[in-house]
């Protein structure tokens, strides 16, 4: 899903709520600019998807209109649409890197990372001989991810395992030179 439509749903579910809110308030919950929150909402406006109305204390309020409601219904669709074919593309790749690393006779897998890409590799490894014994991620270090704690990267150094697995797009470049650094062979890295 393009990020203007994602936005775009994100605005349509705030407006949806049904409460006062500022514009300053939408850029911090959207994570944009707030000339970009206005530049949206003067678009929304515009299609007719949402109205303004002005409450007492100089504040305004944003309302669905009916065709706003289809829009936000026709983006949600469309985003879960998306969010499937991305699940299903990348349950395919994982699949096939499982059947890899068990020809070549690994078991013992550790991730590096525990978002979304982690969940996705944890979930596709369901029904395999392939065991996770650790999780590493030095920004969730001490929370849980499924069964295990989430270590600090110098686990690896510690742990006996086959593969890193690799399941985060953040910061490969700085992941990558944690690795070299802590000594791991390139032959036991893998990415998601």
């Amino acid at each position: 899903m393009e990020t203007k439509n994602l936005k775009t749903l994100q605005l349509l579910e705030a407006i949806a709520e049904d409460r006062p809110t500022s514009q300053r308030e939408l850029s911090d919950a959207l994570q944009v600019s707030l000339g970009m929150v206005n530049a949206f909402i003067k678009r929304l406006v515009k299609k007719g998807y949402c109205k303004v109305t002005t409450i007492p204390k100089n504040r305004v309020q944003y309302i669905l209109t009916p065709s706003g409601a289809m829009e936000k219904t026709r983006l949600t669709y469309q985003y879960i649409s998306s969010s499937y074919q991305y699940f299903k593309t990348a349950r395919k790749r994982l699949h096939n890197l499982y059947d890899t690393l068990q020809n070549q006779g690994a078991t013992r897998i550790i991730f590096y990372g525990a978002g979304e890409f982690a969940d996705i590799a944890y979930l596709s490894m369901t029904g395999t001989p392939l065991e996770l014994i650790d999780v590493v991620d030095p920004s969730l270090e001490g929370q849980k991810f499924a069964h295990l704690r989430i270590q600090p990267f110098s686990r690896v150094q510690t742990v006996d395992y086959d593969i890193l697995l690799i399941t985060t797009v953040d910061n490969h470049g700085d992941i990558l030179n944690a690795i070299r650094q802590a000594g791991v062979p390139q032959r036991k890295v893998r990415f998601f």
